[in-house]
């Protein structure tokens, strides 16, 4: 196929300020507000006609109306459908919702809303790529510990600035893999366009190995032997979460320390051993800015998120990464070794010091046949065991365990078991009066993602290779609803007869945000209205149609990007990761699903 072509597009910066602030045009307190006359307007506003106050013409003839509910810019001639009608609101473009007064300025507008604030909203023109390295610096540079990617809390919001430097992440491991898929492939591509000692390429190279060190620490500093991986880990200085079972190591043991949760399962002061080294390439990243083994806890409890993602980072780093530098192929092949050493010999269930389970890593007929979530879980989780397996034998270049493994899982009717995942849970949705979309757990999207993907590029059988893709297939009324290109091209690269709507994905790349500000927006709208889900609670609702990125709240890959969430006057202070963007972007690149126009 052909690429999809990507042009420049406008994109929105915001600045913040104070009404006293020097940069603040005194023409914009001098405005007189007319209300604007809008009978006859032809296309729906995000407002109710009667809440706008205030109007101007900028270039081009665009229009901006000022309500009470927030910033509308009109562009009857704009080339895209979607970009006719933008809104604006608080708090990701504005402090309050009621705009007061506005002055255009060239493309761009003045707007003095609530008592005091004033947002000067630039309409920048940028190529998708030049999106993606704005996004990157803003995580590389507040985001960014220690090469692991989550999101980071500032002490002042709307301020990158105030950033803390630390954070607490649950799924150090899923987030940071993710943003390893966006480093790896802009350096394949790099490499590929622009070749090995090109500055761009040099720089990708670089932050992919450091992204892919970070993951593999996590398999190591717990210094337990038997291929155990922590979701996260801390060093002295950062508080430790009341959320989880965290090891604070000393010498040679490390002692669980006291949260509520561990206080809940009677772990507090439970000793495990950590002698196990941790290679001295991987313990830099923490021993170079001074701290020592005995400054680290490590978060376990781990579920298959994490697991998953390792795999899905294990195969990646060996193909882009491990040719060009045979010590860190070394530590991958290592790492995963262990790590399936580790599922196998637990009975295909991951398993703490104790010998129990984790909460949320198992694999097992004996897991599967649990009514609820183990039933629900069996097609996913059965797929993912084959996966690691398949990624075990392609990143070691052996057989021996793992191939007979595998087989005898396929004999068992695992492959089998992952075309269920539909049918299962509807039936586990309809048990709790849940409609299926409201009753999944959003995360699991990039789980499947992962696992099929990497089954589908790896399986060389041809009729299990048609399972898999029957099973990955289950999972697009959820993948492909979302309009989401770090879903919509990998599930492509594995089943390449799916049909994409390019255009949905070029809007979604167009009107993405330049940072990565998490904050909630105005979805109180006039023009998009609301639907009730099964369950019937206030909670429970979802947009009837999918707005733009930039009209949304913060994108993930493990939320629902359709839910109404009503928006509290409470200042959201924390940054996420870029790399829902970068994923998508060089994955897209990767496969030649799309380019930059001009690119060669």
């Amino acid at each position: 196929m052909k690429p999809y072509i990507l042009k420049p597009h406008l994109t929105r910066k915001i600045t913040f300020m104070k009404k006293d602030d020097a940069r603040v045009p005194q023409a914009l307190f001098e405005t007189v507000n007319v209300a604007p006359d809008l009978k006859g307007f032809p296309y729906p506003l995000p407002s109710k006609k009667s809440d706008y106050t205030c109007f101007a013409e900028g270039n081009n003839g665009v229009i901006w109306y000022g309500a009470k509910t927030g910033l509308t810019r009109y562009d009857a001639k704009a080339e895209r459908p979607e970009d006719i009608i933008m809104f604006f609101s608080a708090h990701k473009h504005l402090d309050d919702d009621e705009v007061k007064a506005i002055l255009p300025e060239g493309d761009n507008v003045w707007v003095l809303n609530g008592e005091d604030s004033v947002s000067y909203i630039e309409m920048i023109m940028l190529t998708c790529e030049e999106r993606g390295d704005l996004l990157r610096e803003e995580s590389h540079k507040y985001v960014m510990r220690r090469g692991m990617i989550c999101h980071m809390n500032t002490t002042e919001p709307k301020k990158i600035e105030t950033a803390l430097g630390y954070t607490a992440c649950d799924n150090d491991g899923t987030f940071t893999g993710d943003h390893f898929v966006g480093e790896a492939f802009r350096y394949a591509v790099l490499k590929r366009e622009l070749g090995e000692d090109h500055p761009k390429t040099i720089e990708a190279r670089k932050f992919a190995t450091l992204t892919s060190e970070a993951m593999l620490l996590l398999t190591y500093v717990h210094g337990r032997d038997e291929g155990f991986i922590a979701r996260s880990y801390h060093v002295t200085g950062e508080p430790l979460p009341d959320d989880g079972h965290f090891y604070q190591r000393k010498g040679d043991v490390a002692t669980c320390c006291e949260t509520n949760e561990s206080k809940k399962t009677g772990r507090v002061g439970e000793e495990v051993p950590c002698s196990y080294p941790i290679p001295d390439r991987l313990a830099k990243l923490y021993r170079d800015l001074g701290y020592t083994d005995d400054d680290i806890a490590y978060k376990a409890d781990t579920s298959s998120d994490e697991v998953t993602n390792h795999f899905l980072h294990y195969r990646l780093a060996h193909d882009i990464l491990g040719e060009g530098d045979p010590e860190l192929d070394e530590l991958i092949k290592d790492s995963c070794r262990r790590t399936m050493t580790h599922i196998i010999n637990g009975k295909f269930e991951f398993l703490e010091h104790s010998g129990k389970p984790t909460t949320w890593a198992k694999w097992s007929k004996r897991y599967f046949a649990q009514a609820g979530s183990g039933y629900v879980d069996a097609p996913l989780n059965a797929a993912e065991l084959l996966m690691y397996l398949k990624v075990t034998m392609h990143v070691t270049g052996e057989e021996s365990i793992w191939k007979e493994t595998y087989d005898a899982l396929i004999a068992d009717g695992y492959a089998e078991l992952s075309t269920k995942h539909f049918d299962r849970f509807f039936h586990g949705a309809m048990g709790v009066g849940a409609s299926p979309e409201e009753d999944l757990m959003y995360g699991d999207n990039l789980l499947a993602l992962a696992t099929f993907w990497m089954l589908c590029t790896l399986e060389e059988d041809e009729e299990l290779l048609a399972t898999y893709r029957k099973s990955f297939k289950t999972w697009s009324n959820t993948l492909l609803r979302e309009v989401q290109p770090g879903y919509a091209f990998p599930m492509l690269a594995g089943c390449p007869d799916i049909e994409l709507d390019f255009e949905r994905m070029a809007d979604w790349f167009y009107r993405h945000e330049i940072t990565r500000h998490a904050a909630l927006v105005r979805l109180e709208r006039h023009d998009v209205p609301v639907k009730r889900l099964r369950h019937g609670a206030d909670v429970d609702k979802e947009m009837s149609v999918l707005l733009m990125p930039d009209e949304r709240s913060t994108e993930k890959f493990d939320r629902n990007p359709f839910q109404y969430l009503i928006r509290s006057d409470a200042r959201n202070s924390h940054y996420e990761g870029c790399y829902p963007y970068t994923f998508a972007y060089w994955a897209g690149r990767y496969y030649g699903f799309i380019a930059e126009e001009g690119q060669k």
